[in-house]
């Protein structure tokens, strides 16, 4: 059964330095915490610019959902991220987020390395129909409008975990995420990759 996860359910947890707040949407296994989970979708409220939380054996994708602009420094790289923009970086690195216009929001895939990889991909249009790939586990987030599914109105960071094919009444902005088994995929890093309305870029 297709679950359907809603926003204002969600664990929410400050960040230890005041620098924002995360929402956890997701995790596998379901009760898995920061050093046990297989994989980990999450949406964070960032306030101030400052270094990111290093997170060794775990790989990310991260893209930015709310906000004009926000710029990382993976390992001495400077990154400009656009909305709808994932990008994919080591856990390990060392990174530092710079705010110029402001607090924002982005969506997060992290996984663990040798156990799973995750890709990231948005799609703008209406009624969208989203099909679930064999082995994957499949997470939808809103990220801009609204939908509605089997009879529940969907609003921003609200999300589906599926398990058969779904279409979404309504007219916004949804990021899809893939997790697939390590045995069936391959892990490579890349850095970044982009997204228009009514197409769709994967980051794997």
């Amino acid at each position: 059964m297709t679950q359907i996860l809603t926003a204002e359910n969600y664990l929410t947890m400050p960040w230890a330095n005041g620098g924002g707040v995360t929402q956890q949407v997701a995790t596998a296994p379901t009760e898995s915490d920061m050093n046990s989970f297989d994989w980990r979708v999450s949406v964070a409220q960032i306030n101030q610019s400052g270094p990111f939380s290093e997170l060794p054996g775990v790989d990310r994708v991260l893209a930015l959902i709310d906000g004009d602009s926000l710029q990382l420094t993976i390992s001495d790289v400077v990154h400009h991220l656009t909305p709808d923009t994932p990008i994919r970086f080591a856990g390990e690195s060392y990174v530092d987020c710079h705010l110029s216009e402001g607090p924002t929001r982005d969506l997060n895939l992290m996984t663990r390395r040798g156990q799973c990889s995750g890709t990231m991909q948005f799609i703008t249009d209406s009624g969208i129909g989203i099909e679930p790939h064999d082995l994957d586990s499949t997470v939808v987030v809103i990220t801009r409008g609204s939908f509605e599914f089997d009879g529940t109105s969907l609003s921003v960071a609200d999300a589906l975990i599926l398990d058969r094919p779904i279409t979404l009444a309504g007219r916004g902005t949804v990021a899809v995420l893939r997790i697939t088994p390590t045995t069936t995929s391959t892990n490579n890093l890349v850095t970044e990759g982009r997204s228009s309305a009514h197409t769709s870029n994967v980051v794997d």
